[in-house]
C-alpha cells in the first residue's frame, strides 16, 4: 500500500462536526497502512475510544515541527500561522496539504498545490473538499472523493473506527440537541418541546443535551425533561452510546451521533440534500421546511413548515422489548 508504514498528521478545525469528518479522513489513511497523528484538543479526552489513533493537543501547534516529524500533513488551512516569515517557511514545505470544506483563501497560494510523500507526488492535494455545493453529495462523500482521487486510496466504511465498547443495542433514549453555534439555523425551542412531548407519549425517554453554559436556560425551558451537559467529548460519547436516536439542528451533535452509528434526524433550514448533513450511515433523515418565505426584515420564515411529525412516525411506539411500531402520531 502507498502509505504502509508512513506517518500522516491530520490537523482539523476545532468544531465538533468538522472533527468527526476529519476522523473519517484519518481512518482512510489508517486503512491504507499509515500511522496517524490527530491534533485536536476537544477530542483528546476521548482518545481511548480511538485505539488506532494517536490523539494530541492542538494547543500551540508548530506546523513546521509536525512537517519535520511526519511524511504527510493534512491541515485545515487556518492552522497556517499568521506570522509572515514562518508562513513562508511553511509554504515552502512540499509535504503539507492545506484543505477546507468549501473555499481556500485567494490571497495565499494554496489552491492546487501538490504534495510529495516519500518520493510519491500527489497532484492538487491542497484544495476544498466540496467542489459543487449543489451536486447533492454530503461532506463525508466529498472527503471520500478527495481521498480516492488525490491519493488513490480505496474508501472504506468508518463505522469500525470506534472502540467496541461504544457499540450497544439501542435503548429507549432519544437525545435532542436543541442549540448550535448559529442561532439562525436552530429550530424553535417551542417546536422541540412539542416534539419531545409527542415522543414521550410514545414511550420514548427524551433527553435534551446542551453546553454547560446553556444548562440553566434549557432546564427552565424544558422543565419536566432531563437536561444534560457534559464536561468533555468523552463523557458525551459514553452517554450517547446505545441511544435509539439523535435529533439535532445542523450541528456537531448530529455528526457525532451519525459517526457512532446512531439513527439521526437533522432539521435543516433550506433543503434536505444540504452538504453538511450527517452522512456516516444509512439511517440518517433530514427534515427541511416544505417551503419558506422572506419576511419584511429580510429573514426567512421556515420553522413552522418543518414536518417534524415525520420523526414521531419514523420512530413509532417504543415497547418494553425494544420493538417500535408506527402507531404514534405527532400532536
Amino acid at each position: 500500500m502507498k502509505f504502509q508504514g508512513l506517518t500522516v498528521a491530520v490537523l482539523p478545525p476545532r468544531a465538533l462536526g468538522d472533527v468527526t469528518l476529519y476522523l473519517h479522513l484519518a481512518w482512510q489513511f489508517h486503512q491504507a497502512g499509515a500511522q496517524i497523528r490527530f491534533f485536536s484538543t476537544p477530542l483528546f479526552s476521548a482518545r481511548a475510544f480511538f485505539p488506532w489513533l494517536q490523539v494530541e493537543s492542538s494547543s500551540d501547534l508548530d506546523l513546521l515541527q509536525i512537517s519535520d516529524e511526519c511524511d504527510l500533513v493534512i491541515a485545515y488551512f487556518n492552522q497556517l500561522t499568521q506570522d509572515p516569515n514562518e508562513r513562508e517557511r511553511c509554504l515552502e514545505r512540499n509535504n503539507i496539504a492545506y484543505v477546507t470544506a468549501k473555499k481556500l483563501p485567494r490571497n495565499i497560494p494554496l489552491q492546487g498545490r501538490d504534495v510529495v510523500v516519500a518520493g510519491q507526488s500527489f497532484k492538487a492535494a491542497s484544495m476544498p473538499f466540496c467542489l459543487h455545493s449543489r451536486a447533492g453529495l454530503s461532506m463525508r462523500e466529498w472527503i471520500d472523493r478527495y481521498v480516492a482521487t488525490v491519493y488513490g486510496i480505496p474508501v472504506s466504511d468508518s463505522l469500525d473506527m470506534l472502540c467496541p465498547s461504544l457499540r450497544r443495542e439501542p435503548d429507549n433514549r432519544v437525545l435532542i440537541f436543541p442549540t448550535s453555534p448559529h442561532s439562525k439555523k436552530n429550530y424553535s425551542m417551542r417546536g422541540f418541546k412539542r416534539l419531545a412531548q409527542s415522543l414521550g407519549n410514545c414511550g420514548w425517554q427524551v433527553e435534551f443535551i446542551g453546553l454547560p453554559h446553556e444548562a440553566d436556560e434549557l432546564k427552565d425551558y424544558f422543565a419536566g425533561f432531563a437536561v444534560l451537559t457534559f464536561v468533555d467529548i468523552r463523557a458525551l460519547m459514553a452517554h450517547m452510546a446505545g441511544a435509539a436516536a439523535v435529533i439535532a439542528n445542523d450541528s456537531g451533535g448530529g455528526h457525532l451521533g451519525s459517526m457512532m452509528g446512531l439513527r439521526t434526524f437533522t432539521i435543516a433550514r433550506r433543503h434536505a440534500r444540504f452538504v453538511w448533513r450527517p452522512g456516516f450511515n444509512s439511517t440518517a433523515m433530514v427534515l427541511a421546511p416544505r417551503f419558506r418565505f422572506k419576511w419584511l426584515d429580510g429573514d426567512y420564515i421556515w420553522r413552522p413548515f418543518v414536518p417534524v411529525g415525520r420523526i414521531v412516525e419514523a420512530l413509532g411506539r417504543y415497547t418494553a422489548v425494544g420493538a417500535a411500531a408506527p402507531q404514534c402520531e405527532a400532536r
